[in-house]
């Protein structure tokens, strides 16, 4: 018989405190069951038992729909299952399903998932949403079913992020990998969540200032670029990015509508700038040229730079980054780097206002209003910037071919 540990005063105690602290509990009723007490006055029963020496969970009900008394008794069915040398959770999927083939696979359950929450989403986040897992987590378990998923699983679709360094991106994959277990416990597909043991053993993110170089390595890094082996693509956009210094996640995905040549301009829409303001980039002679020798190759196309596997998405959120690192710039330089050091040399310079360095930084004012109404702001002193930047930049290279 189990230790009974639970009782309807002590569970409705731990429901006002986990209200109070706004984080759920976990209170232990003995023989593998237990309640986790959510803040929104919720619970979820659950049983823990092993099979075949691996710990497994499994559902017991929801409070207050399933009472405390009724959970204990799904407790007892479940251990009289193990007794008979049975394994409950497989029975329990037998019962729900009548078969394993009618189990739904977990993209089908994620895209379910992904409906569900863009609405509460801005569109470029419910894009990259979508995108991190059809990149990283589909093509290794998409087609399997809840209950064939383990732990494993969810590692080896991590493991290429963690090995190139892109731990805030596994974190965030692994994040979204519990997000569609929890709706799929919801929605009583399955009663476990491995995500969450793999979640706990992923490297922190590193905090601080993103590696930048320095004005006086600009010859170093302009090395860099014209000596990367990739494709040219690749070498067409870290060029685009030096000379633009916007963020590396603003040219990514940046597509050929918004470039108007005969006013040499690049409009980015609000829905692609960090906070969700349109923002002018004047192109330099540099740019255009650099724009016309990509036209022959992606201009057919949505975007500037497709994606290897499909030109109906652009390159991934780390591309710019590897190719610096395999450059040889790894840890002292990153593609959000060219920020800094175009900032850097402009302030330096003396030649410009710091409000229109700036501007066309995109640092907006605290006031969305304004910021809008100022999108256009110093323009023809932004261009003339721009320009002289471009001509520094070409000058370097012309220097390093001359002294070579």
């Amino acid at each position: 018989m189990a230790t009974d540990r639970l009782t309807t005063a002590s569970i409705r105690s731990a429901f006002k405190s986990a209200a109070a602290t706004a984080a759920p509990s976990k209170l232990s009723d003995g023989e593998g069951l237990s309640l986790i007490a959510r803040p929104d006055g919720t619970g979820l029963w659950r049983f823990r038992y092993r099979w075949n020496g691996k710990q497994q969970t499994l559902s017991a009900g929801k409070w207050p729909a399933v009472s405390l008394a009724e959970a204990r008794a799904n407790r007892n069915k479940y251990r009289e299952d193990l007794r008979q040398k049975q394994n409950p959770s497989t029975l329990k999927k037998k019962a729900r399903n009548g078969s394993t083939n009618t189990a739904p696979t977990f993209e089908k359950v994620a895209r379910d998932w992904h409906a569900s929450r863009k609405n509460r989403w801005r569109p470029k986040h419910t894009s990259q949403v979508i995108r991190s897992l059809e990149a990283n987590v589909f093509p290794k378990f998409g087609s399997k079913t809840f209950d064939e998923i383990d732990r494993e699983d969810i590692r080896s679709a991590l493991k290429r992020m963690l090995d190139e360094g892109a731990n805030e991106l596994a974190i965030r994959v692994c994040q979204r990998i519990r997000d569609v277990f929890v709706f799929a416990i919801d929605s009583g597909y399955t009663d476990r969540n491995p995500a969450d043991a793999v979640r706990r053993t992923l490297p922190a993110p590193e905090k601080g200032r993103l590696p930048a170089l320095p004005p006086s390595s600009l010859p170093e890094l302009v090395t860099a670029i014209e000596t990367y082996p990739g494709r040219p693509e690749t070498v067409v956009a870290l060029k685009l990015l030096l000379l633009t210094f916007v963020r590396p996640g603003e040219l990514r995905a940046a597509e050929w509508t918004e470039f108007d040549v005969n006013e040499s301009i690049w409009r980015i829409p609000e829905g692609r700038m960090k906070r969700n303001v349109a923002h002018l980039v004047p192109l330099s002679k540099q740019a255009l040229a650099l724009l016309e020798q990509l036209r022959k190759v992606t201009g057919h196309g949505r975007y500037l730079f497709p994606s290897v596997t499909t030109d109906k998405r652009p390159i991934s959120d780390n591309t710019l980054n590897q190719a610096l690192k395999r450059s040889g710039l790894d840890g002292r330089h990153c593609a959000h780097g060219n920020r800094s050091i175009a900032s850097t040399w402009l302030n330096e310079s003396g030649n410009f206002s710091p409000d229109v360095i700036e501007r066309q930084l995109s640092h907006e004012p605290q006031d969305p209003v304004r910021a809008a109404y100022n999108r256009a702001e110093y323009l023809a002193q932004r261009r003339e910037m721009m320009q002289a930047w471009a001509d520094h930049v070409e000058a370097t290279a012309e220097r390093i071919e001359a002294a070579s």
